[in-house]
């Protein structure tokens, strides 16, 4: 399981790496895998993307992908164009200053079906932190069949409670492994992140520090 889930890490790292050449490196990628019309109007999109200042890689993997399984013009444009929506709108959801990794992840995120108000909710309980692990982790649980809003207040739930990427890690591991021996994904969520809860550091120290005031019983 751990290796599965370092596996899954790693990809969506590499993914969400921009590509570091200039518009006409993106060019001359794009018109080297595509036929004219399609790279005429993908190269638009990388265009208005990078022009926004987005990643534009991810945009280019979606066209190559979308060409590698035989999509007509129309269907691989139109999932270049998704793409590029929805990396525009996870930026607005996480900040504008977000760098590109956790845009690209809040990307997948909303494309998975995700609100997004849960990528806004995570960046205020992570303010100052990378969204990266979060957002994965979250992808992943909806692609293993959690509901889309359980595994949305699962991750928030925990990230607010002080998670740290390595305990949602662990988190996703938990659910993964009752799901794997037959529990319904909904609740094993739901009864991974309560147990984690109960036991996380964060509520031992809290349980053990003394109370400010006590009230004198007569």
């Amino acid at each position: 399981m751990r290796r599965w889930s370092t596996a899954v890490v790693a990809l969506f790292l590499a993914a969400s790496t921009a590509w570091a050449g200039d518009e006409a490196s993106d060019e001359a990628r794009i018109h080297a895998r595509l036929s004219g019309e399609a790279a005429r109007q993908v190269s638009a999109v990388v265009r208005e993307a990078r022009a926004m200042g987005l990643p534009t890689d991810p945009l280019i993997a979606r066209a190559f992908e979308g060409a590698s399984r035989g999509a007509d013009d129309a269907g691989l444009v139109a999932g270049v164009r998704r793409q590029a929506s929805a990396l525009a709108a996870a930026r607005t959801s996480l900040g504008v200053a977000s760098p590109s990794d956790e845009i690209v992840a809040g990307a997948s995120a909303l494309l998975a079906g995700v609100p997004a108000d849960s990528l806004s909710r995570l960046r205020a309980v992570r303010p100052g932190g990378s969204l990266v692990i979060p957002l994965v982790v979250l992808c992943d649980l909806v692609a293993r069949g959690v509901p889309v809003n359980v595994a949305s207040v699962a991750v928030v739930t925990a990230a607010r409670a002080g998670a740290t990427d390595g305990a949602l890690l662990r988190i996703r591991e938990r659910i993964h492994t009752r799901i794997e021996n037959g529990g319904a994904p909904a609740t094993s969520t739901g009864e991974v992140v309560r147990q984690w809860l109960h036991e996380s550091p964060a509520k031992t120290k809290r349980d053990a520090a003394p109370p400010a005031e006590r009230k004198k019983v007569p």
